[in-house]
């Protein structure tokens, strides 16, 4: 796919507690992840940049507190994140790294 004269790879991943659905250009990521119901994302990091979440649908919890539609939430670089999805229905949210995956890479902590 091409935006304006900025190439964007598009990739999707199976997960086991749900789907990720990159977009990426050379300079930003973004991602539309889905998290199943009673499923958690592990604990995770970026190294270098920034990430931003915008809570499109459903509702859980994380480790900066509940979770429901319409939240936004940041997340400081080497800051320690998780979010689980107690609820029946699916959660889906927006992320948002100011650096590219592959140069910032995502650390997991447990997978």
């Amino acid at each position: 796919m091409v935006c304006g004269k900025e190439k964007m790879k598009i990739n999707k991943v199976k997960t086991n507690f749900g789907n990720i659905r990159f977009f990426e250009t050379s300079e930003a990521s973004f991602n539309v992840e889905t998290i199943l119901p009673k499923k958690k994302l592990p604990v995770c990091y970026l190294k270098k940049s920034k990430g931003y979440l915008i809570i499109l649908e459903g509702k859980g919890k994380s480790s900066k507190g509940g979770l429901k539609k319409g939240d936004f939430i940041k997340i400081k670089p080497k800051e320690k994140f998780w979010i689980e999805n107690n609820s029946n229905k699916k959660l889906k949210y927006l992320a948002r790294d100011i650096l590219p995956i592959d140069e910032d890479g995502i650390v997991w902590e447990d997978k």
